[in-house]
């Protein structure tokens, strides 16, 4: 079987992708990668392996779209159809027996370009409300995959399959031994995680920073791997050490399955793909939504883990715009889950009820199913 996986453009849309396209070739299927030319995906495919060896996959990339507004309207559509003229001759070129679209801009060309050639397409959506691509490819998909059961209800009658959302394989293997030493932490330390996604997040580093003085007393019991963006990585390292706060603070983390096989607590955003990882990890979390995410999505993924008791929510404008209190408001949140094994113990367990740990493979089973 031959496959199409349009999965470009951010890491939330690739890296599942990537994953779908790991678990097809396992199976000895043939994928073709329909992905942005932005650096995260180039910098990701650089480092592509699968079970079957790079040469298994090929990579075709599309020029980015972007909706800039009905005032862009003409510029737009133009753009769109010529991506969707791209995929159209991909799939001359490939063949291909379905094509799956992970949402995202590359998503809707390679759906409309499936409908043309009349091949078979699902779509997979990760958030409990699902974007503005995948609203529109819904339309025209013949299955739907998502990650969250509550997303279902945006498709209508359109036949719908709740597999979770993939993750990258070295996330999928669980904790890694020693990953204390090889991050440079200290094992007897209670370690609390702060993560603002691969570009790190202003307002939580902010927020962040104005805790440390409210968390003082807890600076014999804790440290902290603060994952904060390369703008902020300075003031943040100044703000530990003026506060006598242990602390590995680092611009961008490669090994997310060290920093979560370390982590007792984690502060951050709550994208879709964080939110699989966080699970697959079985770990509390005190979430902070990002308040301009499309359709505010981030909140409605939030409130799934919230309802399950896995995480406690924060919306960020509750930790703005006063740094001091917005920080005396985080802290009293990280204290009242550090300060409270059981508590932490059964978030834990509730994340890791929310785990789909064969997300890949169920997609690529819905994928061999309706191809045929």
């Amino acid at each position: 079987m031959k496959v199409i996986i349009a999965c470009g453009g951010t890491g939330g849309h690739l890296f599942p992708g990537l994953a779908v396209a790991e678990a097809l070739t396992s199976r000895r299927h043939q994928v073709q990668l329909l992905v942005s030319d932005k650096a995260v995906d180039q910098a990701a495919l650089a480092a592509l392996t699968t079970a079957s060896g790079p040469s298994a996959v090929g990579v075709q990339s599309l020029p980015a779209i972007g909706w800039g507004g009905s005032r862009q309207w003409i510029r737009f559509c133009y753009r769109l159809a010529r991506s969707t003229k791209r995929c159209a001759d991909v799939c001359d070129e490939f063949r291909p027996d379905a094509i799956l679209g992970m949402g995202g801009f590359t998503s809707a060309p390679a759906v409309l370009a499936a409908r043309w050639r009349r091949t078979r397409t699902l779509i997979h959506e990760s958030n409990a409300v699902p974007g503005k691509a995948n609203r529109w490819a819904g339309r025209f998909a013949d299955h739907v995959a998502v990650g969250m059961a509550d997303c279902a209800r945006f498709f209508g009658n359109k036949p719908v399959t709740v597999t979770g959302t993939p993750i990258r394989s070295a996330l999928r293997r669980g904790k890694v031994a020693g990953a204390h030493e090889r991050l440079g932490l200290e094992r007897d330390r209670l370690t609390v995680l702060v993560a603002g996604g691969s570009q790190g997040a202003h307002a939580i580093n902010e927020a962040m920073a104005g805790a440390l003085p409210w968390l003082d007393e807890w600076r014999q019991r804790t440290q902290f791997l603060h994952l904060s963006g390369a703008r902020d990585e300075p003031f943040l390292r100044a703000a530990y050490e003026e506060n006598g706060q242990v602390a590995k603070v680092m611009g961008f983390c490669e090994h997310m399955e060290l920093a979560y096989s370390a982590a007792d607590l984690v502060v951050g955003r709550s994208g879709a793909a964080t939110l699989t990882e966080i699970a697959a990890f079985g770990l509390p979390s005190i979430l902070i939504p990002f308040p301009h995410a499309a359709g505010n999505h981030q909140l409605c993924n939030a409130r799934v883990f919230e309802r399950a008791g896995a995480a406690r929510l924060i919306e960020q404008s509750q930790l703005t715009p006063e740094r001091d209190a917005a920080g005396q408001r985080l802290a009293a949140a990280i204290i009242g889950l550090l300060s409270d094994d059981s508590r932490r113990a059964r978030m834990a367990a509730a994340t890791s009820a929310l785990a789909v740990s064969d997300a890949e493979q169920r997609i690529a089973a819905l994928i061999e199913q309706h191809a045929h």
